[in-house]
């Protein structure tokens, strides 16, 4: 009789071209590895993601990557990904490998892995529902399915939700039949149901009323195909057993709360794991980076001048993340054209493949001598820069978690999914700002819940109402929401730095039940 084979095998998975779902999920994957010796985790991903994680798990510490990496496995299954709701067909014959310990190789560098013990628990961004499908048709229920949520709380219920919680859920996907019929319709590509925006209020634990039309601000490209996405997240966050949930209960104690105790009405459990990112050695404490990458000097080279001109957290710092971008994008125009003429400093990173970028903009951005612009920035290079004063974001979640990292407050110009929840819950906080007369559209604008009068919502007005921010940054009340905005981040923060942190103890308990 041979040695009984101890080791514990988890399998992750995250969308492949959502960055966003992915950078997290390699944090998560090394708490793994440091919390349980026993552990190996396989990462399947695709050609295009591949060595994005690379690189992330190399930011690690030498010895310490060195120490994980033989219980670490990142396997490209499959080739770039055009279509990111089409199922990956490399999933189901990878899976069924692993599971019957066969051996699986990784289409980037033809290394082969095999023997290794069963996976008894995989870890699956819900957008991913082919994921689901192909582990429950090989291994049923031997393998627990957790849901990776790379968001908040809030975020979950409103876009997953039933509707007593606040959520656009409809009734039948509380039923194994009724999923089962909405798998068949997405399937068929068929019309999907989703938000209405008919100026109803809006309830979430921790946030104030709002109308439903305020959580689509903005009109973008990807609005038609998240509806697609988002109908799948609501299936199988209801399939798992159970959700890893990317935030902290010092964030939104409220949401965190209600979400756990549905989740337990279900029999299943919720982990709260935020924030999560593999910190550079030196730069998450010193705010300074050592760099040989061409944009990365050039961007080094502006910030420390900006520096030099004009002072600490003089900076604004403006990206809407990798994807989105206004379809109406005048106000865009109309903010830069208000910065410029308060002469505030700014870096506009714009790496959208959506984008039109006018020359006539870039002409007067480069002519300013004090502004910077770029199709793709080292965010966190730049976060952690003693210039960088503010944020102006969509309010990603990724982009939220880095700003709580590096303590840099921000200003919010949601789109629609996670975004709008993360600014209400902000400015409930009155830990941020929010641009208002930005947005757009026949939807988004609509007069808020919290005004007495209908904005004018035009270029314009957009341009006022940056120029008159800067101002407010540079008073009391920029003071202020600083101060809040970094305790908040502090008390978030400390979900990891302390060996009783909120987010230790939830991944250590979630190990324990699920290994």
């Amino acid at each position: 009789m041979g040695p009984i084979d101890n080791r514990k095998h988890i399998v992750v998975h995250a969308m492949p071209i959502a960055w966003g779902h992915n950078k997290p999920l390699c944090a998560f994957a090394v708490q793994i590895l440091e919390n349980q010796p026993e552990a190996i985790v396989t990462y399947f991903t695709t050609s295009n993601t591949y060595p994005k994680i690379i690189a992330e798990f190399k930011r690690l510490e030498p010895t310490k990557y060195a120490a994980l990496e033989p219980r670490l496995n990142i396997i490209n299954i499959a080739g770039p990904v055009v279509d990111p709701f089409q199922p990956l067909d490399g999933f189901e014959p990878n899976f069924a490998a692993l599971y019957s310990s066969s051996s699986v190789t990784c289409l980037s560098t033809d290394r082969t892995i095999s023997g290794l013990p069963r996976p008894t628990l995989a870890i699956i961004d819900p957008f991913a529902g082919y994921a689901f499908e192909c582990i429950r048709r090989i291994a049923g229920r031997s393998v627990s399915i957790l849901a990776w949520w790379t968001s908040n709380a809030g975020s979950l219920l409103r876009l997953f939700g039933p509707g007593h919680l606040g959520g656009v859920a409809e009734p039948s996907l509380e039923t194994a039949e009724g999923r089962s019929a909405i798998k068949k319709k997405i399937l068929a590509k068929e019309q999907i149901k989703w938000h209405d925006c008919i100026g109803n209020v809006v309830d979430i634990a921790g946030i104030s009323p709002s109308y439903d039309y305020e959580w689509f601000p903005q009109k973008t490209a990807m609005t038609d195909i998240a509806a697609v996405a988002e109908k799948g997240g609501s299936i199988y966050v209801r399939e798992a057993d159970g959700v890893i949930c990317v935030s902290t209960r010092a964030f939104e104690p409220e949401a965190a709360a209600v979400a756990k105790e549905w989740f337990s009405s279900m029999g299943k459990t919720w982990h709260t794991v935020g924030p999560l990112s593999i910190p550079v050695p030196g730069v998450e404490t010193s705010k300074s980076s050592q760099t040989t990458d061409q944009t990365d000097v050039l961007v080094e080279a502006f910030l420390n001048r900006m520096q030099r001109e004009f002072g600490d957290q003089s900076l604004l710092y403006m990206s809407f993340g990798t994807v989105f971008w206004p379809e109406e994008d005048d106000r865009v125009w109309a903010v830069i054209d208000g910065l410029l003429e308060k002469r505030q400093p700014f870096l506009f990173s714009h790496p959208s493949p959506f984008l039109r970028f006018p020359d006539e903009v870039k002409k007067k951005i480069d002519a300013s001598g004090i502004a910077m612009e770029l199709s793709w920035s080292p965010q966190e290079m730049i976060l952690t820069h003693p210039v960088t004063g503010w944020f102006l974001t969509h309010g990603g979640w990724n982009s939220v978690q880095e700003a709580f990292t590096h303590r840099v407050p921000m200003i919010f110009w949601p789109f629609h999914a996670d975004q709008p929840y993360s600014a209400m819950r902000l400015l409930a906080l009155k830990a941020g700002f929010e641009l208002i007369e930005v947005r757009t559209g026949p939807i988004g604008a609509r007069i808020p819940y919290k005004c007495k009068e209908l904005p004018a919502f035009t270029p314009a007005s957009a341009k006022a109402e940056i120029m008159g921010l800067i101002e407010k940054l540079k008073a009391q009340e920029g003071f202020i929401v600083r101060q809040n905005f970094e305790a908040v981040a502090d008390a978030v923060c400390k979900a990891w730095d302390t060996p009783n942190g909120e987010s230790r103890k939830d991944t250590k308990a979630m190990l324990k039940e699920f290994l």
